[in-house]
């Protein structure tokens, strides 16, 4: 029998900075990347910096050091091919064995969980770095050879593959207490789904190993995969800019889970759809297109969003996709709350703007007499004397 903790301990080492790159396949930092498998060690550095808070974790490193109760993990980048972990069942004599290839520069590694921490010391040791990222001038930085010194030098686990790491980071951040930003764990459970999916399970297979995996019963992953689907399909399908759909992802999983948006764009629910084939046909790509934009905005046509409250998705969008002359109005007005009065029809929108109007004309009649004369209520009367006729000859 298998199981994810199955087996002895893994080996660890202290291994230098230098010989740990950061990795180009963490979820959280793909969607920053035009192309991850070309981002060079500053392109991803560039990443974690601007984007998740290095900065923090450098200062206490600063402070600190670096506390050796919080090893980071990796994977070798590549292992001479006479070399095999399994020749070691024992896992101090594995680091033994291990220690010797990085002595003869044999090996290097990149690492899986620490990617903050792997960078934040390479900013922090870095002089050329800090310069060419431009942040030498305020990026925590020290002088204490001693803390250079311990902050160079890092406990590293060590696995033999990435996909050995797999199960750890699913229960760290899916179900664990440390849980990554929505988009994150999507892009995580997509990547494992796509590692079971290699070795010859179904999707429908794939997703249950990984529900065993990280401990989750509940329909939450396949939730998350479909979801993630849509967001590639509208990155690689439409001309729409996808950023700010990895920053607010919950609102693309709010869209899909009302039944009339998914009507709309022409796609299953949860439990029907079919993940073997593109959940959006091209013939509803405008009104996938249409709904992003509506919640999202499109930088690319330089269009804002119309739903400043998320919770109008639901209380509002839902009702206006279902009538294609609220959708019209909305798609050339902008406008959400015209757009919702419309949703009934443009008769039972007529009707109740005429039962306002009487409404508001009933309330000034309760004080009108106080003002006879005044000339300028006297031409709104008028004015509004003009419309009504107009009105009732259109309906006439």
């Amino acid at each position: 029998m298998t199981f994810a903790g199955k087996g002895n301990r893994r080996p660890q080492l202290d291994i230098k900075i230098d010989l740990i790159q950061v990795d180009n396949k963490n979820p959280r930092l793909v969607p920053y990347l035009e192309n991850p498998d070309e981002a060079t060690q500053f392109d991803l550095i560039s990443v974690l910096y601007e984007n998740f808070d290095t900065e923090a974790v450098a200062m206490s490193l600063v402070e600190n050091g670096y506390f050796d109760e919080e090893p980071i993990i990796v994977v070798p980048n590549k292992v001479p091919s006479t070399f095999s972990f399994s020749t070691y069942p024992n896992p101090d004599n594995l680091a033994a064995a291990i220690n010797v290839l990085i002595e003869n520069k044999e090996i290097s590694f990149t690492v899986v969980e620490g990617n903050r921490r792997t960078s934040a010391i390479k900013l922090i040791t870095d002089l050329g770095l800090r310069k060419e990222l431009g942040i030498d001038r305020f990026y925590p930085k020290t002088d204490d050879s001693a803390k250079i010194l311990d902050i160079s030098n890092i406990p590293c686990i060590i696995y033999e593959k990435r996909e050995d790491v797999s199960s750890y980071l699913g229960v760290r951040h899916i179900a664990g207490l440390l849980k990554w930003e929505a988009f994150a764990q999507a892009a995580y459970t997509a990547s494992v789904i796509e590692q079971e999916l290699e070795k010859g399970l179904t999707i429908s297979q794939s997703i249950k190993q990984v529900q065993k995996v990280v401990g989750d019963r509940s329909d939450k992953l396949r939730k998350q995969y479909i979801t993630y689907k849509l967001f590639l399909e509208a990155r690689d399908n439409l001309e729409f800019n996808v950023r700010p759909i990895i920053n607010k992802f919950s609102l693309l999983t709010v869209a899909y889970n009302s039944a009339s948006i998914r009507e709309y764009l022409g796609v299953e629910a949860y439990s029907k759809v079919d993940l073997n084939s593109e959940l959006i046909t091209s013939d509803k790509h405008d009104n996938f297109k249409n709904v992003l934009t509506w919640i999202y905005g499109n930088k690319n046509t330089n269009e804002q969003p119309i739903l400043t409250d998320s919770r109008k998705i639901t209380s509002t969008l839902s009702h206006i996709v279902k009538k294609q002359e609220a959708v019209d109005f909305l798609i050339q007005h902008k406008d959400i709350d015209g757009a919702f009065d419309r949703t009934n029809g443009e008769r039972d929108y007529l009707s109740k703007k005429l039962n306002d109007a009487s409404k508001a004309m009933q309330t000034s009649l309760q004080f009108a007499y106080k003002y006879k004369n005044d000339e300028e209520l006297i031409k709104q009367v008028s004015e509004l004397e003009e419309l009504i006729t107009v009105l009732k000859s259109n309906l006439l």
